[in-house]
Order: C-alpha cells, then structure tokens, then sequence
C-alpha cells in the first residue's frame, strides 16, 4: 500500500480534522514524493539559471556569503504586522530572536509557531527570511518567532542543536510574559532548520519536558549523509547541489558524528510520542526522498501527519515569491497553522 493511501486509509479522518484541504488546486501538488513530468516550472528555472550566473557559494568564506549574497525574488513585503526584537538568554551566550505579531487589539495568549531558518546550518539569518515569516504570520493569524541560531563554521554540531533546545524552553518557560499560550506551541523550520525543530520534538519526549503541539517540516533534512535516490538524481544544476550539501556538512560536522540522530534523524529510536506534524516536499530536490522517508516513518509510528510535494519545484523554492507555487506553499503552511491551532483550542 502506498504512503497516500495510508494517509487517506488510517488517518483520513483526523487528517481532514486538523489539516483540513490542500489551500491550491495547482496539479503539481502531490500526496507523495514525487518529480513532475515535464521538469521544474518555467519561471523557476529562471531562477535557477540566475542563481547559475553567481559564482557558487563554497568559492567564498560562509561570512562573505552571508553578507553580500542577497535574493532579488523576495516575496511582497507586510506592512500591517507587528515586529518585536527578542533576546533569548542561553548558558554562554544570547540569542537574537524576531516576533512576528499580526495586528489585533486582542490581550489573550496567542497561538505561535517557533521557527528555524534554513541555509545548511551554514547561512540564513532572520534578516533573509523576514518578508517570508512575515507572510505566514499575517496569513496564519498566529504569533511566529523567528530565532537566529549560531551558524558553523563558527559554531559546529551541536550547537545548532542546544541553541534550538534552550531557546524553545526559554520561550515556552516565558509565555505567559510573552501572551503566548503554551499549549498551543509549534515548531517548524525549512531545511537544516526543520532539523533542528523536528530534534527537538525527538528529545523532548519525558514528562517534565516542554512538548510542542505540532510540527511544520519544510523539505526538512532527515537523513544526514545517508545517500537516497535523489540525492543521486538531482546532483546538479538545481539549487541545492551535492559539491554545496557537502561543503555545508564539511562545515558542520565530523563523519564521526554524522550519524547521531541529532543530525540523521532517522537513527533515532523513538517516534510515537511526536505531535501531529506537516510535511512539504518538492519534486527537483535531493532531499525530497528523505522527507517521503519521515512521513512514512511518522504514518508508522501512528503520528497523524499530512504530506504535500510540489512536484516542478526545487530546494529552497518558498524563499522565492514571485513563483506562484510558492505563494500557494506559504498559503497552505499558514492555512495548515491555522487550523490546527483552531483545533488545539
């Protein structure tokens, strides 16, 4: 049987309860995993081949990158959005932090999801995700902290990894000081950063620990350098290639380490206490097998878990928001957010 009709079979029916239906009729969206037929959607092969243009991001320091390398295919800015800076205490250092609030007069605790960048542990910031967050937050209805976790080569495994469990705790020990109702806690990230949020919800798992009420999981990286077909297939010529996953993990961590499941998610031992979790995928990505891998590892372990690839899309695509896929991408996450914090009410 196969993993969409395990999803419409087994857990249809919550399935439909809290993540409600797909927000786009776009015909490239899929329950499974899979490329489309006629390859990456015009207008983001465009991006690719401007993206082509740049001289690699492993030619230059992580800092330099960092600094210059700027995306010139933003999504539209929000300008009826709360934004607060936010310093989280951590036992040898602070972390910076961005809330995202939409405007209301309401004083009641919010909903929030926490929220980690991607960029291979290497790049990404608040700052390059802002117009992004501020999306979901504006359309989601619901209160985003964006965290800005120390990045390698300046911080190798598994800093990443204490930065992700103390800020969470942090902000879920201060909720009530910041409005946010704590039982009604997400997690998310893309990429390097649904990593790290989707390793949290893995360790957390005694009762005195904080558990988050659900998980948004963006292309998320499970696998470590386990090899899988697409890794192999889409080596090249997209977003995420094997020469720029390599430098990001050489960048990271050791081979020595490579297989804690901090890191290869899918070498931890326990999985049914997760909360009810969204998973996206897309079609021309190396990472897209692995994310197929957690939704059947997840649907496995009882968990209820909703799964969309779009299937003409690449790595990293939500970031770009002049595709029309990924406005609906955003959409969908948000709508997904919503009701599920409707529900968890």
């Amino acid at each position: 049987m196969s993993s969409d009709e395990v999803i419409k079979n087994t857990h249809n029916t919550a399935v439909n309860d809290i993540f409600g239906a797909n927000s786009s009729s776009h015909v490239n969206i899929l329950e499974t995993a899979g490329a489309a037929s006629t390859g990456v959607d015009s207008k983001g092969q465009q991006i690719l081949d401007y993206i082509h243009s740049l001289p690699p991001a492993y030619e230059f320091e992580p800092a330099y990158t960092r600094q210059y390398r700027e995306n010139p295919y933003e999504h539209d800015d929000v300008p009826n959005i709360i934004r607060e800076k936010l310093i989280i205490p951590c036992a040898n250092h602070e972390l910076t932090a961005r809330v995202y609030r939409p405007s209301s007069d309401s004083t009641a605790p919010s909903p929030a999801l926490i929220y980690f960048h991607g960029g291979g542990f290497v790049l990404g910031s608040i700052e390059s995700y802002d117009k992004l967050i501020a999306q979901l937050c504006i359309q989601s209805k619901v209160v985003v902290i964006s965290v800005d976790y120390r990045l390698a080569p300046e911080t190798v495994f598994p800093g990443a990894v204490e930065d992700t469990q103390e800020a969470v705790d942090w902000l879920a020990s201060n909720a009530s000081t910041l409005c946010l109702d704590p039982s009604r806690i997400a997690l998310g990230g893309d990429s390097a950063g649904a990593n790290l949020a989707t390793g949290y919800c893995l360790a957390n798992k005694h009762p005195d620990d904080f558990k988050p009420c659900f998980q948004l999981l963006i292309y998320p990286s499970i696998v470590g350098n386990d090899p899988t077909p697409s890794r192999e297939q889409f080596s090249e010529k997209l977003l995420l290639t094997d020469k720029l996953l390599e430098w990001f993990h050489d960048l990271y961590i050791t081979k020595e380490q490579e297989n804690d499941p901090r890191f290869n998610v899918l070498k931890a031992t326990e999985f049914k206490h997760l909360p009810a979790t969204f998973i996206l995928t897309c079609g021309f990505d190396p990472l897209r097998d692995e994310g197929q891998m957690y939704v059947d590892k997840l649907i496995e372990n009882g968990v209820t878990v909703k799964h969309s690839c779009y299937a003409d899309m690449f790595h990293a695509f939500i970031n770009f928001g002049v595709l029309q896929q990924a406005k609906d991408a955003v959409t969908e996450c948000a709508m997904i957010l919503k009701a599920v914090m409707a529900h968890s009410k």
